[in-house]
């Protein structure tokens, strides 16, 4: 009874200083939590679903909008296969094969396709899979036979596939990535099948984990939207038909339930990928576009594993970053071509100025020698994702006595930050003072149950 009550002080202790810390104390400072976001789109969801990590770009300029605990590491599942289809496109960009290359299913792919506890598709021995239709097989039913036949296409030693992947995850700028296998499943869970016969696999480890973060993850699906859009003709519908015409035709139904027709359905998306597993939860990579604006969210570690629900749960989370996109943000013409005029400073585009920039915000803009970019823009996710600039021809001589300053923004942006922080600042003072009173409170309350305990103890000696 004594450890019940206990327990029950520390619980209260725990409970009051999460209802009294700033709602945002995972999020990016001065930006809504993700269930203040789940609030806003009138979705319902419990706390303890909520994503261990998620973040918010935009796929125009790889600009970051938004994130709650956009670097912790992670599983990402099956959402890893998409650095292996990031391969397989750009082996065909440099002529190594084509969509139309076959694939002839062997007697390992055949057994590795009909291991119960791996995402599949069917695979038959002797029957040729073209390129193009092992592509659906991988993004909409997640089939890691598929996958496999795709990276020893590219490379046939899965340790030099591996080393592949690393490198290319490091000159994208996914600085806290390692991958240990090509599909997201364990090396171990194939039964002996994943090294093909007369290759050294004995480097793998056959139970680690791929570890990435939601902003890695963010980086490669911009990468892949920009150099590889075609990727979306296979994920943009909730049904993809593979083989067709052949005796080996199947259907596969979408596990991106916020697709045209599905049960959370969301305006605008067409992508991407989802993964999950024991160690990672329920994962998604989601994309969207509306009136140009195109956005990236990755949501990571929804609910527990088994949860029958699981599949379902991340997908109020993924809209309502989404909505939360489209609401704040907007990506247009902010400048037209021809002449213009910055401090003085006139000059000539050649073509119309695109950026992206929150829709309450008046651009401001900094010319440096014959470069025009945006004064006050928002950082990128990646350092080698370079901010927005354009040249321009200028039409006369600079002021050298007064340089070039940044247009006066009509925006009281910087004023409501400013007051915004200063108001968090205050509430993180008063959650730890208050977190203080609780902790002492408890102390207190924990020792004196200790002293009334001596002291019965003392009284029975008597």
């Amino acid at each position: 009874m004594r450890k019940l009550r206990t327990k029950i002080v520390i619980g209260l202790m725990a409970s009051l200083l999460l209802i009294f810390l700033p709602k945002n104390l995972l999020a990016d400072e001065g930006s809504p939590s993700v269930m203040e976001l789940i609030e806003q789109i009138g979705e319902e969801a419990l706390v303890q679903d909520r994503p261990e990590s998620a973040i918010l770009i935009d796929a125009n300029t790889g600009k970051y909008l938004w994130g709650e605990n956009p670097d912790l590491p992670r599983n990402p599942a099956s959402i890893m296969k998409l650095m292996t289809l990031y391969l397989v496109y750009e082996a065909i960009e440099n002529g190594q094969f084509t969509l139309d290359t076959t694939i002839t299913g062997d007697a390992r792919y055949q057994a590795m396709s009909q291991i119960y506890a791996l995402s599949n598709a069917p695979i038959v021995e002797g029957v040729n899979y073209p390129v193009k239709d092992l592509l659906p097989m991988v993004l909409v039913p997640s089939s890691n036979v598929a996958t496999i036949m795709l990276a020893e296409l590219v490379e046939k030693d899965p340790v030099a596939f591996l080393a592949k992947m690393n490198e290319t995850a490091q000159r994208l700028g996914m600085d806290n990535t390692t991958i240990y296998n090509a599909t997201g499943a364990d090396i171990g869970s194939f039964a002996g099948l994943y090294v093909p016969n007369g290759y050294d696999g004995s480097s793998l480890d056959p139970m680690a984990d791929n570890e990435t973060t939601a902003r890695d993850l963010s980086i490669l699906v911009y990468h892949l939207l920009n150099e590889y859009p075609e990727i979306l003709d296979y994920t943009h519908t909730r049904q993809v038909t593979v083989m067709q015409g052949t005796p080996y035709e199947e259907t596969h139904d979408t596990y991106n339930h916020s697709l045209p027709g599905t049960r959370y359905e969301f305006a605008g998306v067409d992508g991407l990928k989802t993964g999950s597993s024991m160690s990672g939860g329920y994962n998604i990579a989601m994309t969207a576009q509306r009136e140009g604006l195109r956005l990236i969210t990755i949501v990571l570690g929804v609910s527990e594993w088994g949860d029958p629900e699981g599949e379902y749960k991340r997908h109020p989370f993924a809209n309502a970053i989404l909505d939360y996109g489209f609401k704040n943000f907007t990506y247009r013409e902010i400048l037209k071509p021809g002449a213009q005029e910055i401090a003085d400073q006139k000059f000539e585009l050649a073509q119309g100025f695109f950026d992206l920039m929150p829709k309450d915000v008046q651009p401001t803009f900094q010319l440096e020698a014959t470069t025009l970019s945006l004064a006050n823009r928002l950082p990128t996710v990646s350092e080698k994702i370079p901010s927005q600039k354009q040249n321009v021809k200028l039409l006369n001589k600079p002021n050298q006595s007064a340089p070039d300053k940044p247009q006066a923004s009509s925006s009281n942006f910087g004023v409501q930050t400013i007051i915004e922080k200063g108001i968090q600042k205050i509430q993180w003072l008063l959650a730890f003072i208050f977190g203080l009173i609780v902790l002492i409170t408890g102390l207190v309350v924990i020792q004196t149950n200790r002293k009334r305990r001596q002291a019965r103890r003392n009284r029975g000696r008597r």
